[in-house]
């Protein structure tokens, strides 16, 4: 595979996720996503790059939602406005606003053994 294709499918896979996970946040959890996902490869705990991630089992749960068709596939237009997040994030042109975080939740989990570490709050999702 081509570097332009291996970027492409980084970013693709990188859109989906960003969408599964976050397509009714604001722009910056979108960010906060985009740049977990960047962390977790960097961890190399959950991969190699960022199709690995994204796909590892049971870590995205909008992903595997989206698989097993109980979620809506992003339209065109929207899968390719998320493909231009990924591609900021990727590049790192827009601000990381959740520093080193390698986690996430919805903030309606409640996830009281998380109080007092670090977390970045962005709309509804908590990262840390």
């Amino acid at each position: 595979m081509s570097d332009i294709n291996y970027i492409e499918s980084q970013i693709g896979c990188m859109a989906y996720a960003i969408y599964a996970e976050a397509n009714t946040q604001s722009l910056e959890a979108k960010h906060g996503v985009g740049y977990l996902i960047l962390n977790r490869v960097k961890s190399r705990k959950y991969g190699k790059d960022i199709c690995d991630v994204v796909y590892y089992k049971g870590q995205f749960i909008g992903i595997s939602d989206m698989l097993k068709h109980k979620y809506r596939e992003p339209t065109t237009e929207d899968l390719l406005k998320t493909k231009l997040i990924a591609l900021n994030v990727f590049y790192g042109k827009v601000v990381n606003p959740v520093a080193r975080s390698l986690y996430f939740h919805d903030d309606s989990i409640d996830m009281k053994h998380l109080w007092g570490k670090k977390t970045v709050k962005i709309d509804n999702l908590v990262f840390y």
